[in-house]
Order: structure tokens, then C-alpha cells, then sequence
């Protein structure tokens, strides 16, 4: 299975988080593991075999194109080659605003986007026809694009997410509203209706996400050394929240890698 991450243009940037392009040619069947990111997206994808998403004790057999709010617990997509799987990051209030879906009934859920409503972008078809990961990609980009003609971000809260992204989740978030001259409760509120999380849940999330890169990337890192680059008071809080976003214990982990 190969999977990349293509480069967004400024235009797509104003929309989107980022782009993840997984592509199998050989009828293997994968369980694609996704873990909480702070971020709701969108997906569309190919395979001749029925595609299954797993939320714990839960599945569903999910549509081509599909919208998913915030994931707080840790998901595996079952999908059997060949096959295209492209998933678009979107900033969290592109969901309701560009597309009309109240993203606070996204969390921890998925949305169908009927065929009828993606059917204007004739990339979507011709990926299918071709298996084209590539032209499945720019279908996305085009829908979100236009869907999002009328989009305009909070600017408070954009710049208080980038502020939290670029601090890897290690914000005081009474300081972050106080600084941008906003109480807590109406961060708090703005947070809760555009992104569907707390800021303090964002931040959690977003550390967590931070711990999660350290030890994908680096084996020659301990966990103590991980626990305290990614901003936990001690290795007790780190294995927590950890666990607690991926049911496992982060050396649990590792050894699976």
C-alpha cells in the first residue's frame, strides 16, 4: 500500500487542513487505523469489496463519498484492494458552514454525502472509470472548493487554533483567550459550536497528536524523553492520555510498529 500527502495551493489551504492518499493495486484486504487529530474531514473512496468503519463495538458500511466529524475514539477502516482511499483534513468549521452539517452531530460519527450532491464533478466518475488516486483527489478538492465559495473563517478562532497547532497543545487556554480579548466561557463557546470540541479538548488532542508523531518517527527516543518534549507534567499523565485515545499504553504501541 503506498500513501502520501499531496501539496495544497493558498486557495485550498483557506479550506483545508491536509490531504492523505492511500492506494493498494493488489486485492490484499487493510485495516487502516485513525486516531483523534482535532480535525472533521471528508473522504471518498473506490473498491469493488464493501468498505467498514469500526468505532468500537460499532460498524457501518459506509457510501463512496463520506463526511466524519471529531473522532475522540480510535477508528479502523476495513477496505479490501485495489483500491483509492483520499481523505481531506477540512478546518473544523468548514463542515457546517461550506457543506450545511452541524458538526457538533458529527462527533464521533459519519455523514453520507449523496451521490446527487457530488455528481456536478465529473472527476469523481472518471477516478472511478480510470483508477485514478490522483483525479479522486482533485474531485475532492474541487467539491470543497466549490462548496466553500462562501466561506468565511472566525478570525479569533483561526488564529487561536493556528496559536494552539503551533504550540503542539501546550496553551493555557485562560492566557490564549485573555490574549485575544475573549473570555473563556465565549472561547469556550466559539470552540464548542465551529470546531465540536472545548479548546481544552483541541489542545488535548493536538498534544496527543504530537506524542503520537514522536513515537512513528523516532524509535531512539524513550517514552520518558517523548512524555516530556510533547509537554506532560510526568510519564503517569502521558501513558493516560494516551491510552485514552488509543486504548493502548504508548510502549503497547510502539512494539506494534
Amino acid at each position: 500500500m503506498k500513501v502520501w500527502n499531496p501539496n495544497l495551493s493558498p486557495k485550498e489551504r483557506s479550506l483545508i487542513q491536509s490531504v492523505y492518499v492511500f492506494e493498494s493495486t493488489h486485492g490484499e484486504k487493510y485495516k487502516l487505523p485513525f486516531y483523534a487529530d482535532g480535525f472533521p474531514g471528508i473522504v471518498f473512496f473506490h473498491s469493488e469489496k464493501p468498505v467498514t468503519v469500526f468505532v468500537g463495538s460499532e460498524s457501518k458500511v459506509m457510501d463512496p463519498v463520506f463526511v466524519y466529524g471529531q473522532t475522540i475514539y480510535p477508528i479502523q477502516i476495513e477496505i479490501e484492494g485495489p483500491f483509492f482511499f483520499v481523505m481531506v483534513q477540512l478546518l473544523p468549521a468548514v463542515v457546517e458552514t461550506a457543506l450545511g452539517i452541524p458538526v457538533l452531530e458529527l462527533t464521533n460519527s459519519c455523514w453520507t454525502i449523496p451521490k446527487f450532491e457530488w455528481n456536478f464533478e465529473p472527476n469523481f466518475s472518471l477516478a472511478i472509470d480510470e483508477f485514478s488516486s490522483s483525479l479522486a483527489t482533485q474531485a475532492l478538492l474541487n467539491f470543497i472548493l466549490e462548496k466553500g465559495k462562501k466561506f468565511r473563517p472566525d478570525p479569533v478562532l483561526f488564529v487561536c487554533i493556528e496559536e494552539i497547532l503551533e504550540k503542539k497543545g501546550n496553551c493555557e487556554i485562560g492566557k490564549l483567550s485573555k490574549k485575544h480579548g475573549l473570555s473563556e466561557r465565549t472561547l469556550q463557546r466559539r470552540f464548542q459550536n465551529y470546531v465540536g470540541l472545548t479548546p481544552k479538548q483541541f489542545s488535548t488532542i493536538i498534544r496527543f497528536q504530537s506524542s503520537l508523531n514522536e513515537i512513528n518517527t523516532d524509535n531512539k527516543f524513550s517514552l520518558t524523553d517523548i512524555a516530556y518534549v510533547s509537554g506532560y507534567s510526568d510519564q503517569s499523565h502521558f501513558i493516560r492520555q494516551f491510552k485514552s485515545f488509543t486504548k493502548q499504553k504508548p510502549f503497547q504501541f510502539r512494539e506494534k510498529i
